[in-house]
């Protein structure tokens, strides 16, 4: 089965008026601003526009920096977030509203439906219908990574930094004799 076929259930994710989620970043910017996504973007934000990246599992934000940093670059100064999405959920299909504070929560249960949904959301950037958090498969293993948006309506509002932990890879990730393709 490849990511294209993942159908993650998103009422598993919306079960809870509280989600724990988890970002790896370099300690110095272990923040809930976002602008490190605004300068370099990924795949579910553009240039300018704040945003980060996240997991509802430890393990996942691992493999993330894993697979989008080389071995060589892979910062020693890691530290493990633990941010909480807290509210008062009214639900629609694919959207979760807290009519209190305009807060938007989107998910996206499969790749195709972010993909679709991503010029849509583009074009809401900086508007009230913009969504504070969108929830889509993780492209690594089927689980729901969670991209939070700072500017919009509802993060202040909705989301929590609750610790930073320091975080090292195990050395048995990377032994001085493994070969490295260059």
């Amino acid at each position: 089965m490849t990511p294209e076929d993942w159908e993650l259930d998103k009422e598993l994710l919306f079960s809870q008026s509280s989600i724990l989620l988890y970002r790896l970043a370099r300690k110095k910017l272990a923040t809930l601003s976002g602008t490190g996504a605004a300068l370099f973007p990924g795949r579910w934000n553009g240039l300018g526009e704040k945003a980060l990246y996240t997991s509802v599992e430890q393990g996942t934000t691992v493999l993330e920096r894993l697979v989008h940093t080389p071995k060589d670059e892979i910062p020693s100064d890691l530290a493990m977030m633990r941010i909480r999405i807290t509210g008062a959920w009214s639900r629609l299909q694919n959207e979760r509203n807290d009519s209190r504070t305009g807060g938007k929560f989107w998910a996206l249960p499969s790749l195709a439906q972010a993909r679709t949904a991503f010029p849509l959301l583009a074009g809401l950037a900086g508007s009230r219908n913009h969504p504070f958090a969108i929830a889509v498969p993780s492209v690594i293993v089927p689980v729901w990574n969670v991209v939070l948006y700072p500017a919009e309506t509802g993060f202040s509002d909705h989301v929590t930094l609750e610790s930073i932990d320091p975080f090292m890879f195990d050395s048995r990730l990377f032994p001085d004799d493994a070969a490295v393709e260059r």
